[in-house]
């Protein structure tokens, strides 16, 4: 028996196709290419573009250089012997390898769409989201907001500590923006108490009042850390909007986004008249 399936009934995991944009393809080159090699087995290079390439993708962030070249080499070996074994001939392997060329085709052009498309969430929608469903903020553990910088010599760290005292944060950081001693550092973060590591950073900060500055801390060997407190929430609190907005802004650019292309499947299906059957037992 078949079934004809109307516009407006039409399912297609819509989520499904959006998380594809968080794959991506990194090729073997043939020996012609003139770009500079990085790796060779046998007739196949990994160049140092597509190195480049590889690990600006999602999958890839935060791997190393050597880490990606290794598993190019040893996915490179698995897949020349896979061709001896006669696996790239296999009807299975091939019939995968069709549906996954469908939907990677299907989430380039959802990505070029929501590209051409802005797609995107303003103040009032993130104020109005926040008003409906404050009680999904509720905190479940003690938090902290908190500016926090990283340095990699004790001494940078304590110039910083006093400059910070002297001026405010953001005069202090701007100070240092140059200095190579600072590995990192993030401004008004929201950190639970199950995020501070270790444990003698949580024990200042659970001492602390707002807007003051801790002493340096060591977090690790050769990293130490100067805290500034700026407020803490209690556990079961509902956190004020400006430290969930960001949170909120993501929700909502999923759902619109879905939304979007919902409705682009559904044009595609009414503007080409497109004849859609599903066969059922």
């Amino acid at each position: 028996m078949m079934n004809y399936v109307t516009r407006s009934s039409l399912k297609i995991d819509y989520l499904f196709v959006i998380c594809l944009f968080s794959f991506g393809v990194v090729g073997c080159s043939k020996e012609e290419k003139s770009d500079k090699y990085v790796a060779k087995v046998n007739k196949s290079v990994l160049t140092e573009e597509q190195v480049r390439m590889g690990l600006s993708e999602d999958q890839n962030k935060g791997k190393y250089r050597s880490e990606f070249i290794n598993s190019w080499i040893q996915n490179e070996i698995l897949f020349q012997e896979a061709e001896k074994e006669g696996i790239t001939n296999d009807k299975e392997f091939y019939a995968i390898l069709e549906r996954s060329k469908k939907e990677l085709a299907a989430a380039f052009l959802i990505k070029k769409i929501l590209a051409d498309n802005n797609v995107d969430v303003n103040d009032e929608e993130v104020q109005k989201y926040y008003d409906d469903s404050k009680d999904n903020f509720k905190l479940n553990d003690d938090a902290y907001r908190l500016n926090i910088v990283h340095f990699n010599n004790f001494d940078k760290a304590v110039l910083f500590r006093n400059k910070l005292i002297e001026t405010d944060w953001g005069r202090a950081l701007n100070a240092f923006q140059k200095e190579p001693a600072v590995t990192s550092s993030e401004s008004a973060v929201l950190r639970y108490n199950y995020q501070l590591q270790p444990i003698n950073l949580l024990r200042q900060l659970s001492n602390m009042l707002p807007n003051e500055v801790s002493t340096v801390i060591q977090t690790g060997q050769s990293d130490y850390a100067v805290v500034q407190l700026t407020d803490k929430l209690n556990k079961d609190s509902i956190p004020p909007l400006e430290f969930v907005k960001d949170e909120i802004k993501n929700r909502l650019l999923v759902i619109k986004r879905r939304e979007f292309v919902k409705n682009y499947i559904d044009k595609l299906v009414s503007d080409h008249n497109l004849e859609i059957v599903r066969y059922t037992e």
